[in-house]
């Protein structure tokens, strides 16, 4: 199922760009949350907030920029607009077990729709890296479901390291890893280039 843009061409591109920046901002908000001084549980809120805000758009804007089958971009449509709730709720606070509970969910949502549109488009490059990522996205939002949290400092060491991983799986789907086994294969053959001297009469 090839993915094509309004113009009819690959969004091959589109879709690393946009798994690149989702990276990028996750790895930035884990170091924010476990590096943040004097962390509250509103600080926590906002932050949480935030990444599922991102988590949201980078999720419309696959589904509206993409032309994909109907019932695939209704799917990632309504897990946007599912993760844009959970957003709200995390952005009105609560209690520490509830926090982790929208994070959770947001997570879990993610990560199996991304999953199941890797496994769907056989146009997508290096479609096991996103399934990779989209697993163990969801994994760890479960994970995140199913433990119990007593104190902020728990739930953002735990978020925070959670929103690291997530973000470095989303830099590998987005085409770093290509591009470090490229310059790896390129590091050897370049130093294997012996320069002869040129021939004397």
């Amino acid at each position: 199922m090839p993915v094509y843009d309004g113009e009819g061409k690959p969004t091959r591109d589109r879709t690393r760009q946009a798994m690149l920046i989702a990276g990028g901002c996750s790895v930035v908000l884990g170091v924010v949350t476990l590096l943040w001084p004097g962390r509250s549980q509103s600080t926590l809120a906002d932050l949480f907030g935030t990444s599922l805000l991102l988590s949201a758009a980078m999720q419309a804007y696959l589904a509206l920029r993409a032309r994909i089958a109907l019932l695939l971009r209704g799917l990632v449509l309504v897990s946007a607009a599912l993760t844009v709730i959970l957003a709200m709720l995390a952005f009105e606070g609560g209690n520490i077990e509830l926090l982790a509970l929208w994070i959770g969910i947001g997570w879990s949502v993610r990560g199996i729709v991304q999953a199941l549109v890797a496994a769907w488009d056989a146009d997508v490059t290096d479609g096991w890296l996103h399934e990779i990522c989209g697993l163990g996205t969801a994994a760890i939002g479960i994970t995140m479901i199913a433990m119990k949290f007593q104190t902020v400092t728990g739930l953002a060491t735990v978020a925070g390291s959670a929103l690291l991983v997530i973000g470095v799986l989303e830099l590998l789907a987005g085409g770093m890893l290509n591009t470090a086994l490229r310059a790896a294969r390129q590091a050897p053959t370049e130093t294997a280039v012996v320069h002869r001297p040129a021939a004397t009469e």
